[in-house]
């Protein structure tokens, strides 16, 4: 008798069923990292959380490397393993969205799929901000304006530095919704602020009202731009030994700052002023 040949279709293996559940994981744990950096967080609270939510979708541990600007992560269940890596883009600071991405790591309900978990963070993505534009807009016109009485300057020095860092704060809203990158948004948003608040001062001493110390005025229109979250992310990082992060951040911030720096010499190209 001739041999019987049997042939079959491959099957999937239970390896490549849990390769796809990894990946589906991967993707969730990812999107946590990726949304909490761009909300201004520090690099610890992002690989904490990504554990979090790693471990409770039913991997065994997660390895991550979280940089300011990128996530390289690799996900572990028995013998399989699956690792990506994410670039992150449009840092901000948003402590409510912070807040609730870093709730729901460590209130994942249970038995959740990855794409429960997708559908939760759709939602938290779609959150309005807690205030207007318009308010923020005001309390930093007013914040501003605080800082030059603080300095030393009278109401003046707090009208002009008010009205400037308004317009500059207006100008940085507008050109945000553009996706423009930070650098000559910083450096834009500055000459306008240093510009409306100059235009001010002069007007003031048209009308015979003395402005001795519009120095300060013109400083407290463009504390506004002062990149103060990132620099406390930056010495958590590095008081934590997350050398790679900690130095990104504080790169980013010395870049801002010379943007902001870069704003105020050119608006000294069009009028004459001193903020020394």
């Amino acid at each position: 008798m001739g041999a019987t040949e049997f042939t079959s279709e491959p099957q999937p293996s239970f390896a490549i069923a849990a390769e796809c559940d990894l990946a589906e994981i991967m993707q969730v744990v990812l999107r946590v990292g990726v949304l909490m950096l761009q909300a201004g967080t520090v690099s610890f609270r992002v690989e904490q959380a990504m554990q979090r939510i790693a471990v409770g979708l039913g991997a065994d541990r997660l390895d991550a490397y979280v940089t300011l600007t990128g996530i390289t992560a690799s996900v572990h269940r028995s013998r399989q393993h699956y690792t990506q890596i994410v670039r992150v883009v449009g840092l901000g600071v948003d402590m409510n969205r912070l807040a609730a991405v870093e709730f729901l790591s460590m209130h994942l309900p249970e038995n959740s799929t990855p794409h429960q978990v997708m559908v939760l963070l759709d939602k938290i993505e779609k959150i309005p901000p807690v205030y207007p534009l318009h308010l923020v807009l005001v309390a930093v016109a007013i914040s501003c304006g605080a800082f030059a009485l603080l300095q030393g300057g009278g109401w003046i020095e707090f009208a002009a530095a008010a009205v400037g860092a308004g317009g500059g704060q207006a100008t940085r809203i507008y050109l945000r919704s553009l996706k423009l990158n930070p650098i000559p948004t910083t450096v834009v948003c500055s000459a306008i602020a240093i510009l409306i608040c100059f235009s001010l001062v002069q007007t003031f001493d048209r009308f015979g009202y003395d402005t001795l110390n519009a120095q300060y005025g013109y400083l407290s229109s463009v504390l506004f731009l002062v990149p103060g979250a990132p620099l406390i992310t930056a010495a958590l990082d590095l008081i934590r030994f997350d050398l790679v992060s900690g130095l990104s951040r504080i790169a980013y911030v010395l870049i801002l700052i010379f943007s902001l720096a870069a704003g105020i010499l050119t608006a000294g190209v069009f009028v004459n002023f001193s903020i020394l």
